[in-house]
């Protein structure tokens, strides 16, 4: 569904935070944890955004288009993006990457990674909304839907 400039748009302020993985971690295990982190600081946190990353991996577990399952790239990888969404069962995360060389390439971050020296995340906590996925009868994918939350923090 696509918003007409009348539908209201649920809104949060966002709260920041900073963080630096070390080597070995996996980002996406990482994130999990931060989320949960968060949401016993922050009265039950319900949606999350992945701001930026910049770092490397020696390990890439990534879900390229139009593939069931993961690829796993093993080297030396310059972590050039990483964004994303974040609810308390969910998350998607997409992560390019650039070689050696200069070859870039990239997809949905999947379990198995591993940090080779970092990866410094920025997330934004949204204590105003609730993230959710449910079935898109247009993409035929559970999808996120984006609502005000229904018990505000501090309630």
């Amino acid at each position: 569904m696509t918003p007409s400039t009348d539908d209201p748009l649920p809104a949060s302020p966002g709260i920041f935070h900073a963080v630096r993985l070390i080597p070995g971690a996996d980002p996406r295990q990482a994130l999990r944890d931060l989320f949960r982190r968060i949401a016993q600081q922050q009265d039950g946190l319900q949606a999350m955004a992945v701001v930026t990353c910049v770092g490397s991996l020696t390990r890439a577990a990534i879900r390229h288009a139009d593939r069931d399952a993961a690829t796993v790239h093993e080297g030396r990888f310059e972590i050039t993006s990483l964004t994303g969404t974040v609810d308390p069962e969910h998350m998607h995360l997409h992560i390019a990457l650039a070689d050696g060389e200069g070859r870039a390439f990239g997809g949905h971050l999947m379990p198995g990674s591993a940090v080779y020296t970092t990866a410094e995340l920025v997330v934004v906590a949204l204590p105003g909304l609730s993230f959710r996925r449910a079935p898109c009868p247009l993409s035929g994918y559970d999808e996120l839907v984006v609502a005000a939350r229904q018990t505000p923090p501090g309630s």
